[in-house]
């Protein structure tokens, strides 16, 4: 009987410890009510889309503050993630934080650890096969679906093109959410914000010499 009772209590423990670890993160969503950006099968796009609102009031709140310029953020920001020179400790919001820390929860949506190029999305996730069949700019779109129908998707072949290309991001959502996971969410997630950021060379307000263009 009291070895019944232990098995009974120990199972118990352990389905607890199951419910803890699996426990999805509580967050309020914010943008609730704003319209479907996304439409991918199989892919939580809420959550993205909430990923995609947070982090585009971060950008422009931090690179162009109290007057909204989004081509311009987009450029500067795009440039300065590509250089690992964003204050990514000022410009995250606690919301963002903890849209975070949903995103985490999607696995597949993540490699285990940064790539050489600096990447930690797993290209093979169906959103970012989805971004690839709908990005609006058509050179672009045809070089992100080349890239991954041959996997060969990585920063070092999209970067520069991304760059070029940050004009058309603010009304192109595919592109802006790929670009809010790749050079926002998956540069902050390893972050302790709890502790002292390195410094950031870069001046967070400095001109980008791509603003506002769209070669």
């Amino acid at each position: 009987m009291k070895l019944r009772l232990t098995l009974l209590a120990l199972c118990f423990c352990l389905f607890n410890c199951k419910e803890e670890t699996t426990k999805k993160v509580d967050f309020e969503y914010k943008y609730p009510s704003v319209e479907n950006i996304l439409d991918c099968n199989n892919v939580d796009t809420d959550l993205l889309r909430e990923a995609f609102h947070s982090f585009e009031n971060d950008l422009v709140n931090f690179y162009t503050p109290g007057n909204p310029v989004y081509s311009r953020a987009y450029s500067m920001f795009v440039s300065q993630a590509s250089n690992n020179k964003v204050d990514y400790h000022k410009m995250t919001s606690e919301h963002s934080k903890k849209v975070l820390e949903a995103l985490k929860q999607q696995e597949s949506l993540w490699r285990p650890a940064v790539d050489a190029f600096g990447s930690r999305v797993n290209y093979d996730h169906p959103f970012i096969a989805c971004v690839g069949d709908n990005i609006k700019d058509e050179p672009l779109q045809k070089t992100f679906s080349a890239l991954l129908q041959t996997n060969s998707m990585s920063l070092r072949m999209l970067g520069e093109e991304l760059k070029r290309k940050t004009f058309g991001m603010k009304d192109d959502k595919y592109l802006a959410t790929y670009i809010a996971l790749e050079f926002f969410y998956g540069k902050i997630y390893n972050i302790d914000f709890s502790k002292a950021p390195e410094k950031v060379e870069a001046n967070t307000r400095e001109h980008s010499s791509h603003d506002g263009h769209n070669h």
